[in-house]
C-alpha cells in the first residue's frame, strides 16, 4: 500500500489483525509487517519521517506505538503485551529476535534503546534521552532504567551539572523487581540486580548487588531460570573461562513465549489494513 504524495506506505498484512487501528500522520512513513504477524487491539501511530518494522511471527496485544521522526524495530518472534512505545527526535528502539517484552520504551532526542533479547515482566519503565541504553541478551521486571534526568541543571556559571550518560547492561543480567538504574549504569554478564537496589555504577561481571545505594554482596555467582539437574555437570566453573559460561548460560537460560500465533482470513486482514490506511490519508 503506497500513497506517493506523502509517500507514506505499508508493507506486509498481518495474518491476524483485530480490533486494531493505524494511523499515518505527515509524510514519509513506512510500516512493516513481517509473515505471519497478530496484532490484536494495537493502536499504531505515526506522525511523520517514522519507520516501524515487525519481524516475522511477532504477536502485538494491547499495545500502543507512537513514533515521530523515529524508528521502532523488533525482531522475529518478538511477543508484545500492554506495551507503551513513545519515541521523538530521530530516536531509535531496536529490539532483537526472541523478545518477550512489556511495558514503557520512551526514546527523545536521538535517545537509543537496544538489546540483543529482552524479556521484561510486570512493565519496567525504560527511557533514553540523548544517548543510549544497550542490554545483551537479559532482563528486568519493574524497574526504572534512565540514561538521563531528563531535566538540566546548571550551576550559577551557567555550566551544565547533569549530563546525560549511556547505560551498558550485559547478556543474563537479571534485574529484580523495583529497582532504579541511574544513568552511567555498567552492569557485567550474569550479575543480579536484587529488588530493590538503587545503582549507577560499574558491576564486574557474575555479582549480586542490592541495597540503596547498590553494594556488592557477593562475587562469582551464575544464576539460572529453573533448577534443572542437568546443569549439575557444569561445575565447577572457573571465573576465566568465558566458554564454560556459555556453555552453562545456553542451558541455564532460557525465554520461552507463552503466546500461541493466531490465522484469519488474510483478505479481510488486507481490507482492515488497507481501510486503516485510506482513512489516514484524509
Amino acid at each position: 500500500m503506497y500513497c506517493k504524495k506523502k509517500n507514506n506506505k505499508i508493507e506486509g498484512v498481518p495474518s491476524f489483525y483485530k480490533k486494531s487501528s493505524i494511523h499515518l500522520t505527515g509524510k514519509n512513513n513506512k510500516i512493516i509487517f513481517g509473515k505471519n504477524c497478530n496484532i490484536i487491539n494495537c493502536r499504531i501511530k505515526l506522525y511523520g519521517n517514522s519507520t516501524l518494522v515487525l519481524g516475522e511471527n511477532c504477536h502485538f496485544e494491547n499495545t500502543l506505538i507512537m513514533l515521530t521522526d523515529s524508528e521502532a524495530r523488533f525482531g522475529d518472534n518478538t511477543e508484545a503485551s500492554r506495551v507503551t512505545v513513545t519515541s521523538t527526535g530521530n530516536s531509535l528502539l531496536d529490539l532483537g529476535a526472541g523478545s518477550v517484552i512489556c511495558g514503557e520504551f520512551d526514546m527523545r532526542n536521538k535517545g537509543i534503546i537496544k538489546a540483543k533479547r529482552l524479556w521484561t515482566t510486570w512493565g519496567p519503565h525504560i527511557a533514553a534521552n540523548h544517548g543510549k541504553i544497550e542490554f545483551g541478551d537479559g532482563g528486568t521486571a519493574d524497574s526504572i532504567i534512565y540514561n538521563s534526568d531528563f531535566h538540566p541543571m546548571y550551576d550559577l556559571e551557567g555550566n551544565l551539572q547533569n549530563e546525560e550518560q549511556d547505560v551498558i547492561i550485559g547478556n543474563q543480567v537479571w534485574i529484580g523487581r523495583k529497582c532504579f538504574i541511574f544513568k552511567g549504569a555498567k552492569i557485567g554478564d550474569g550479575s543480579i540486580i536484587s529488588s530493590g537496589t538503587y545503582t549507577g555504577k560499574e558491576i564486574p561481571p557474575h555479582s549480586l548487588v542490592a541495597g540503596n545505594p547498590g553494594r556488592i554482596v557477593r562475587r562469582d555467582i551464575v544464576w539460572a531460570v529453573k533448577d534443572k539437574p542437568e546443569l549439575k555437570k557444569h561445575f565447577p566453573l572457573a571465573p576465566d573461562d568465558e566458554e564454560a559460561f556459555r556453555a552453562f548460560y545456553h542451558e541455564a537460560y532460557e525465554v520461552n513465549r507463552t503466546i500461541k500465533q493466531r490465522k484469519g482470513c488474510l483478505w479481510l486482514n488486507w481490507l482492515r489494513v488497507y481501510m486503516a490506511f485510506i482513512s489516514s490519508k484524509k
